[in-house]
């Protein structure tokens, strides 16, 4: 017997720079993974045991925050240029909006204009050529991960999943705050990859992380 086409997603493809690592988000053994790549990359590149270690740690915490919010999909990079190393992680996680159904009003509260802290966020909606008009949030916020706070450029694109009242967020995040706006636009493109797969009898896309994305380079 033909088993019926869903009409909810299974799943989701979403291309990342042919330099960015995909994370796995299981168990520990996975940060531990991702600490001692990054570790090895920044030793590589000239850093100290010392700055190699912190780096390592930060996105270790990353990997950490991920999987304790039940993200189904991970990604990053860690570089190391002339200048100075870039971090950035795109997660992805599938979210069942408050009753009120405002998931952009529950991330955020509100637009917030400039601080003096220099900490800021706006609201807006774009467009992801598979799928239409999406809610998004960027700005520069102040991120805790394990008690450490870290002032970080970040991206929220909020994307409802059809058939379901739940969504799909796709959070990007980096603390090179030197180049927030061209990794606003790195985000931004990022996520305008953004397709649902549906397949014959899986599981549809639900939260906590039933089912894993599938993401093609």
């Amino acid at each position: 017997m033909t088993g019926a086409t869903n009409t909810v997603p299974t799943g989701f493809e979403l291309r990342t720079p042919d330099d960015w690592v995909d994370f796995s988000v299981a168990d520990e053994a996975s940060e531990n993974r991702v600490a001692n790549e990054v570790r090895t990359r920044a030793l590589d590149g000239g850093f100290t045991e010392q700055q190699a270690g912190q780096y390592a740690e930060q996105l270790r915490r990353s990997v950490r925050q991920a999987r304790n919010a039940g993200a189904v999909h991970a990604a990053g990079t860690f570089q190391v240029y002339e200048d100075g190393p870039l971090t950035a992680t795109v997660l992805v996680s599938v979210v069942t909006p408050p009753a009120t159904g405002d998931i952009i009003g529950a991330l955020t509260a509100v637009a917030q204009p400039a601080r003096a802290d220099g900490t800021w966020r706006r609201v807006s909606t774009a467009q992801i050529p598979a799928i239409g008009t999406v809610g998004r949030v960027h700005g520069i916020q102040n991120v805790t991960q394990d008690g450490a706070t870290m002032r970080s450029a970040v991206m929220h694109t909020v994307v409802p999943l059809p058939g379901t009242a739940n969504v799909l967020v796709v959070t990007g995040a980096s603390p090179n705050l030197a180049e927030a706006e061209e990794l606003f636009e790195l985000f931004a493109t990022i996520t305008a990859t953004l397709t649902f797969t549906y397949e014959r009898e899986a599981p549809a896309l639900t939260p906590p992380a039933a089912s894993r994305g599938e993401v093609g380079s």
